[in-house]
């Protein structure tokens, strides 16, 4: 009897674990140019996160929360680098510097064009990443008959004497047709060299995360957040 709980219980958590709603494998495509050495760059501009896609409505911050992560990954972690990193204002005040000039008012917006127009005097790189997907979806699962198991106590002629033994024996049993939700998120990231916008590295990650055992799944703040990182700390430092 405790033999059988104990295979009860294992196989319970391992349809758990399973069927958990923690991000599932991401795909991933990556290019690094032949000739592409970290740490032959000097300084490196990085640029707000781009956006190809409309944001969903639904979650108030899900644009702040992302950049705020992206920022984290990148000029907010300066020590991972093998370069410097430098944000669109930082570039503009250094080429304002130098002209003996105080630095125009500026959005971020407007700070990131002005230091892309920058970029190949008082840098070497250009760190871009994109955001080509977000947003939720639904799989459509058809009803299917599932085995199941159940256990009787049966008599068993053994050592010349009738003893109890319990056995498993299989029964179908009609699940419904039900829908899983799912949340979907895909980046872009490109490092460019500053002085002729060759491409040094790129990725394109992307991953859809599906309903858990006990859970929902993930917010679309949190999958995008997750998404971006995996992108970041996939760019090459040696």
């Amino acid at each position: 009897m405790k033999r059988i709980v104990s295979l009860f219980i294992a196989a319970f958590i391992i349809a758990g674990l399973s069927c958990s709603g923690a991000m599932a494998k991401p795909e991933a495509t990556e290019f690094r140019a032949g000739d592409f050495s970290p740490s032959a760059l000097k300084s490196v501009l990085v640029l707000p996160l781009i956006y190809e896609t409309t944001l969903p409505d639904s979650e108030p911050f899900l644009k702040e929360s992302a950049e705020q992560k992206w920022t984290s990954l990148t000029t907010g972690n300066k020590t991972r680098w093998p370069f410097l990193v430098k944000t669109p204002q930082e570039v503009v005040k250094a080429a304002a510097f130098v002209k003996g000039v105080e630095p125009e008012p500026m959005n971020a917006q407007q700070n990131a064009e002005k230091a892309l127009t920058l970029a190949a005097d008082y840098t070497d790189g250009v760190l871009s990443c994109t955001v080509t997907t977000i947003g939720t979806g639904v799989i459509q699962h058809p009803g299917e008959y599932i085995t199941k198991w159940r256990y009787e106590d049966r008599p068993v002629w053994r050592n010349n004497r009738w003893e109890k033994e319990r056995v498993s024996i299989p029964y179908q049993e009609y699940k419904e047709p039900w829908n899983e939700g799912y949340t979907k998120g895909a980046v872009k990231l490109e490092l460019r060299s500053s002085k002729d916008n060759s491409l040094l590295y790129g990725v394109n990650v992307s991953a859809n995360t599906g309903e858990g055992l006990f859970s929902d799944a993930p917010s679309l703040s949190k999958h995008l957040q997750n998404v971006i990182e995996n992108a970041a700390k996939r760019i090459p430092v040696k």
